[in-house]
């Protein structure tokens, strides 16, 4: 299903599955290569509950056209843009729904120099292109490796600060069950000095404390 709909300004959202489900997410995949023409990629996904097989059907999509995709499996947003500059990558894909309901599943599209995909930058010719898509091309096998961003993204967050000058403080952080629990801990144990109170740090896409947003 890909309802065209989930198209928006600067990404893709809707419901999974009535508005976009795996064989759309297969056919967004061809169409971005077809569009952007990436040697080698990154494809990244959140810990929604459909993102896994998402995720899966993008990195099929992507290389039955040809490309190498980098899976770097379960990452926030920003990481996908990181491993995209920092690998010098030509582009990539997000799956996630960011702050929306967790029913909702989307993408965030990047292309050549971590820049974003909108709709004055390619995203409707990818709708295009991925409306066009009706069938299973296949072939692509072997063109997935996986890569582990996380060392050198912690690296680069911390390398904005100079952590001797910080004084300790209390902080309460809610991470709503989303990436923000995966990505903090591993920064907040450099940083000592801060006292951390920690709310709902476990991803899970079913959201059982209150919703992402």
């Amino acid at each position: 299903m890909l309802d065209p709909k989930v198209f928006k300004a600067y990404d893709v959202r809707g419901v999974y599955p009535e508005d976009l489900d795996e064989e759309g997410a297969y056919a967004i995949g061809r169409a971005y290569v077809q569009q952007f023409e990436p040697k080698r990629m990154a494809v990244g996904r959140d810990m929604r509950l459909s993102s896994p097989q998402m995720a899966a059907a993008v990195i099929r999509g992507c290389t039955d056209e040809g490309a190498e995709v980098l899976d770097v499996g379960l990452i926030g947003t920003e990481m996908l843009y990181f491993a995209v500059g920092s690998l010098g990558l030509d582009g990539g894909i997000m799956v996630t729904a960011s702050h929306n309901p967790k029913e909702y599943t989307g993408m965030k599209i990047v292309r050549r120099g971590a820049l974003p995909v909108g709709g004055e930058s390619g995203l409707l010719d990818v709708r295009d292109k991925a409306l066009a898509v009706t069938d299973v091309k296949g072939g692509g096998e072997g063109r997935v490796s996986e890569h582990d961003i996380w060392p050198a993204y912690v690296d680069r967050v911390l390398s904005f600060i100079d952590v001797s000058a910080l004084r300790p403080l209390k902080v309460v952080i809610d991470a709503a069950n989303g990436m923000a629990g995966a990505m903090l801990p591993p920064v907040l144990e450099r940083l000592p000095m801060l006292d951390v109170v920690t709310c709902y740090f476990d991803p899970d896409g079913s959201f059982p404390n209150h919703e992402p947003n």
